[in-house]
């Protein structure tokens, strides 16, 4: 199982080496062109960092250069490397590629369930875009008649086992933007978990 917690997660969320803007922004290469495996997703990565594309994404590197600059991180946070050049490399394999491929497939699930069950109330559900997305943390946002309302955030339950500060973070990124963002889980198996608690704070920003 892939896994993007503990010590390394505070680093790369610290020094920002898995930011869009200094690195790829993942989920737009994988809406551009959809991807049908990890290697596909790797590849992409790395052909948007040696190759100008029509869609106008471009990469600041190939994923083993986010695990160089994760492993080197380590030597002006700690002043020793704790963790090899391998481990972070794999790492960011895991963060990047494996688990954006399935919180593509989750956000997908997410929105369909959204537009769904909050079309009855007069309610729309649709993809956050640009800074909303990329630097705010908001996954989907929900809308009436064109108004924004709130946002909700997709995550694996893992979250809530991550360090405080992890979590901190995360939450300082969604209040920047002023509206109320509503965490939505997954488990392993990749089923929500919490779509009712959701759906009853996202109505209660109408009263």
């Amino acid at each position: 199982m892939a896994y993007t917690g503990g010590d390394l997660n505070l680093l790369n969320g610290k020094y920002g080496i898995s930011a869009p803007h200094r690195s790829v922004p993942v989920m737009k290469l994988i809406q551009a062109h959809r991807p049908k495996s990890r290697d596909e997703l790797c590849g992409l990565i790395q052909d948007h960092f040696y190759h100008d594309c029509p869609c106008g994404i471009k990469s600041k590197g190939t994923v083993e250069d986010f695990g160089k600059n994760l492993y080197q991180a380590q030597q002006a946070e700690w002043g020793e490397y704790r963790y090899s050049l391998q481990a972070c490399v794999q790492w960011e394999y895991d963060l990047f590629v494996v688990q954006s491929l399935k919180g593509t497939v989750v956000e997908e699930k997410a929105l369909s369930y959204f537009q769904k069950n909050l079309g009855c109330v007069g309610l729309s559900a649709i993809r956050a875009e640009g800074f909303l997305d990329e630097e705010l943390r908001v996954d989907l946002v929900i809308e009436k008649e064109g108004r924004e309302l709130c946002g909700i955030q997709v995550k694996p339950l893992t979250f809530n086992r991550m360090r405080e500060g992890v979590q901190k973070f995360n939450k300082a990124a969604n209040i920047k933007w002023g509206k109320p963002v509503f965490y939505l889980f997954y488990d392993e198996r990749e089923h929500l978990v919490n779509t009712e608690a959701v759906v009853a704070a996202v109505l209660e920003t109408l009263r």
